[in-house]
Parts: C-alpha cells; structure tokens; sequence
C-alpha cells in the first residue's frame, strides 16, 4: 500500500509531468535520503564504538575534501563557501529542463526527512550535557542567544535539509558528477552535522572538515563529539548548544582553536 511520501510524490510528478528517466533519479535519491537512520545517529555511543569508525570517518572526509576542492580552487574561495557552486549551478540547469518548480515542491518531501532528523537530534540534546544560558536569555521564545541546545538541534536540521536537497538535486540534474555523493556518505556513517570550519594550532591555520556525534565520554557525560579530519582518535567535545568556537579537550588542554565558520552561529553574543 502506498505510503504518504509515495502519494505526494505521484502527485508532484504528474503535476509536472515529469519524464520517467527523471522520476528514476529522483525516487533513487529520495530512497537514499529517507535510508539514513536518524536513530542511529543520535543514539550516544561509547567513544570505543566510536572511534571504531574512525578510519572511514577520515577516509570520507578525505573524499569529501576533494569533492568541493576543484570548487574552491576555480573560484578561490572557503570549501564551506564552495560547495554553494554546484548547487547554484544544478538550480540554474534545472531551470533551463524546466524542472525548477517540481523540485521546489519536490524538497517538501527532503524537509519532512530533515525535520524527522532535527527531532531526533532535539531528544538526543534533551539527554545530554549542555551548556549554561545567562539570566537575560529569553527561554519561552529561545531568542536573544543562538547558543541553546533547542537551537542547535534546528542547526542540524537546517543543515540536513541542505545537504538532503542539494543531493537529490545534483544526483537528478547531473547524476556523474555528484559532489555531495560522500556528504550522504558522511551522514550515513553517522554524522549528526557536517561543516568546514577554519582551524589554527602552533599558528597555522587550516580549513578542515568536521562533523559532530552524540557520544557518552566517562566522567563528562553525554556530549557533542567534534571529529576533524586527521583525527585519529576522539580528543575534542562540545556540550549541547556551546558556541561552536568552544572547544574542548577529553584531556583538559588543547592547542587548537576555531577561528572561523562561514556560518551565523559563529559570531559572539
């Protein structure tokens, strides 16, 4: 029997009357997406669960890297700021095949996964360690402050729903030359978020790709861990909703700083 997601894509499709070799792309893409087990990803492992799947963090990391480095390079600029470049460009094709406004529609169906995702990343905060709000902070409307765990919970979501539909949009438009093939990868081995973030130690600075997973550390409870490429095991956490220039050490001390992230959440209060 149909489900939901079936009935209103059927809906969209014929509305739009879009063409079978197209419908393919899609539902693979759709089918993909919809994979990703959100409870998975949010259950807190122990870190020796997680640094079990460490080797393929890097390896996608890695792969991921290189997806967006051609972008950066042509256009020189940020790998975070890169991977806006093929979107743009799958939007621009996807209007000149006339497909524009189905995928408007159609991304209603990659929200409501991103959504599922965002909750589930809310229940996992609500169990975990978090951060202190000062008095000021207005906790009925969460405003006032971007550092809350309720607001990072909606940043992976935000996040999720970008990279769901920049996916499913690059996968149909130009299937061969997928960059965010192994951003999916990356979410299916796990990652509650992923992000290019600008990093300095012994006074280099490097941009280097991270991604964030619930993990219950002995004595520092259920927190935030912060695997950057390279890692070879868990050194770095966050408690939920500390701004993401917070970094701290499984050990207590850490050369390392984040100096910068395209990204609103990255400005002080």
């Amino acid at each position: 029997m149909p489900n939901e997601t079936d009935i209103m894509l059927k809906n969209i499709v014929e509305k739009y009357q879009i063409d079978k070799k197209t419908i393919l792309l899609i539902k693979q893409a759709l089918n993909r997406i919809d994979a990703i087990d959100e409870s998975k990803t949010f259950r807190y492992e122990t870190v020796e669960e997680f640094e079990k799947k460490i080797s393929r963090l890097n390896m996608l990391k890695k792969k991921a890297t290189e997806s967006f480095r051609p972008f950066a390079d042509a256009y020189h600029t940020s790998l975070c700021a890169a991977m806006g470049v093929p979107m743009m460009s799958s939007i621009e094709k996807s209007k000149k095949t006339g497909n524009y406004e189905a995928f408007n529609e159609l991304f209603g169906l990659t929200n409501v996964k991103a959504k599922r995702f965002g909750l589930a990343a809310l229940y996992s905060a609500i169990k975990g360690q978090k951060n202190e709000v000062p008095d000021s902070y207005n906790i009925v409307f969460d405003r006032d402050s971007p550092w809350t765990y309720r607001n990072e919970a909606e940043h992976m979501e935000e996040y999720a729903r970008y990279h769901f539909n920049s996916y499913m949009l690059n996968h149909t438009v130009d299937e061969a030359s997928n960059p965010f093939v192994p951003v999916i990868e990356l979410y299916e081995c796990g990652a509650a978020d992923f992000i290019f973030m600008q990093t300095e130690q012994d006074e280099t600075i490097r941009e280097r790709l991270v991604t964030f997973h619930p993990v219950d550390i002995p004595k520092i409870g259920k927190v935030i861990a912060i695997h950057m490429i390279g890692d070879e095991k868990l050194v770095h956490y966050r408690r939920w909703g500390e701004p993401y220039f917070t970094i701290n050490s499984i050990n207590g001390y850490t050369k390392l700083k984040i100096v910068g992230i395209a990204n609103q959440r990255f400005v002080v209060d």
